[in-house]
């Protein structure tokens, strides 16, 4: 036996954690040709149109390929998995997973290395007052303050580290940076809902959810012993793909349909825009405003008030961070 026949394949080993037929479509991949294919497909897809099947000559001819019996066997290897003929209209047309599988890679995710130079933006720091910056690298945008150290130094390599989120290296493109402040934000409540609703935003998996609590926090800025100005943070991790979140109860509980009708009922609408950035500046306010008792740190449980002038709604969570009751 040779050494090459000895080692296992590398896709092979992947089978433990997903399974044959994922490791075996990605293997399929392993060709530029293929790739192409698929970004031609793109190109000449239409979201709202009723066919999207592109002829073979059409294909062959964009994809710039010398050899059609070749070629041929390529639309072969993607039909099934990530492509589709139609019989009756004749053509190929990309299915939800290879349009999927298009989309991350225009998006630039996991492939492009993009960056993002510091750039102060019209938001204060909630510490000190001073101006604070947005910077973009590795796939999250950060918030730093640009004179203090943040309210956790030393926890990350980034000066005056405030906040950071994951966001696309497509959402960079022509917006400013307040904007792309703005849509990061928007991107960040969308993919934490989606959680808390118990599906990954990734994925589509199942997520399991708990609340952390410090059992002896302190009410100073930033506690001594945990690090954090909240002594309860929601925790979040699918259970298919690790795709994972955090955040204050007194967040997630801006989602919830009684303090949404809470705020309704006192003409205060919960809805973001990116092109509306008070809406933005009003509902971290209401966020910030909301009480936060911790009842419990065994089993943990938090209790969260929202209110308005003699009017308030309490939300109750449970150890597994979900609502277990509404009081008003």
């Amino acid at each position: 036996m040779t050494d090459t026949e000895s080692e296992a394949f590398p896709l092979d080993a992947a089978v433990e954690v997903a399974n044959a037929q994922t490791t075996e479509a990605f293997a399929l991949l392993g060709d530029n040709t293929r790739l192409a294919i698929l970004l031609a497909l793109w190109e000449e897809y239409d979201p709202h149109a009723n066919d999207n099947a592109v002829p073979f000559s059409t294909l062959f001819e964009r994809v710039e390929y010398d050899n059609p019996g070749n070629f041929n066997y390529h639309l072969d290897q993607l039909t099934g998995q990530f492509i589709q003929q139609r019989a009756k209209r004749g053509g190929y047309e990309l299915r939800v997973p290879g349009l999927k599988l298009v989309q991350a890679i225009v998006s630039g995710a996991g492939i492009q290395d993009s960056t993002y130079e510091a750039t102060e933006i019209d938001k204060s720091c909630p510490l000190c007052g001073a101006p604070t910056a947005i910077h973009y690298e590795e796939g999250l945008l950060f918030q730093s303050c640009t004179e203090c150290d943040g309210p956790t130094p030393g926890r990350t390599n980034v000066d005056g580290f405030l906040n950071a989120v994951k966001f696309e290296p497509a959402g960079l493109a022509d917006r400013t940076a307040e904007e792309i402040r703005a849509a990061s934000l928007i991107t960040s409540l969308r993919t934490l809902q989606s959680m808390f609703d118990g599906v990954c935003p990734t994925c589509s998996g199942p997520v399991e959810s708990w609340l952390e609590c410090c059992p002896d926090h302190d009410r100073a800025e930033v506690c001594e012993n945990c690090g954090s100005k909240f002594a309860a943070w929601a925790r979040f991790r699918c259970r298919v793909c690790k795709d994972h979140g955090n955040a204050s109860p007194k967040e997630l509980a801006l989602f919830h349909p009684a303090v949404i009708a809470f705020y309704d009922n006192h003409d205060i609408s919960t809805r973001f825009h990116t092109n509306d950035p008070e809406s933005l500046r009003q509902g971290f306010d209401l966020v910030h405003a909301h009480e936060m008792e911790l009842v419990s740190t065994d089993p943990a449980e938090v209790i969260i008030t929202a209110s308005l002038e003699d009017d308030e709604v309490q939300l109750t969570f449970d150890e597994t961070a979900n609502v277990v009751d509404v009081a008003r």
